[in-house]
């Protein structure tokens, strides 16, 4: 299982800025802050959070809406998870039962550590693991993929 530890940025959105300092600080991935101190994503992801249940993801507003985020959103609703789009402060990620974060590559990749605090117990959460578990399944479900052509 692939674990990402965030640095905190206050930035505005500076991706390029925040990976190099990623590699300074030794951490997975930057957490990126719109221009009011709310977070918006990482630096090459979105993130989501839970609390008490509650899935959280920041408005799309500064941030890329990715294709992966809005996947997450739609199988929280399919699983039955509440879910919140709207700004989420740096204080309630730390606070949070669970981070993770989304994207193509990375898929639904649990977030353990922000700012060298430790995410609810430092491990994959309950909600998380739901949530990729019913990912993983997509390419069964009829309208989630498509299949490729055999090449000669």
């Amino acid at each position: 299982m692939n674990v990402v530890r965030v640095l905190v940025l206050q930035s505005l959105n500076i991706s390029f800025f925040g990976t190099r300092l990623i590699h300074s600080y030794a951490v997975g991935e930057a957490l990126m802050l719109d221009v009011d101190g709310f977070v918006s994503e990482t630096n090459a992801s979105n993130i989501f959070m839970v609390e008490d249940g509650v899935l959280m993801t920041p408005h799309a507003d500064h941030c890329l809406p990715g294709i992966t985020r809005e996947t997450v959103l739609i199988l929280a609703q399919e699983l039955g998870i509440k879910t919140e789009v709207r700004r989420v402060s740096l204080a309630e990620f730390h606070a949070a039962d669970e981070v993770f974060t989304t994207g193509t590559m990375g898929e639904l990749t649990p977030v353990t550590m922000i700012d060298g605090r430790v995410i609810g117990d430092g491990g994959r959460g309950s909600t998380t693991t739901k949530i990729q578990e019913e990912y993983s399944k997509l390419p069964e479900r009829p309208g989630w993929s498509t299949a490729i052509p055999q090449f000669e």
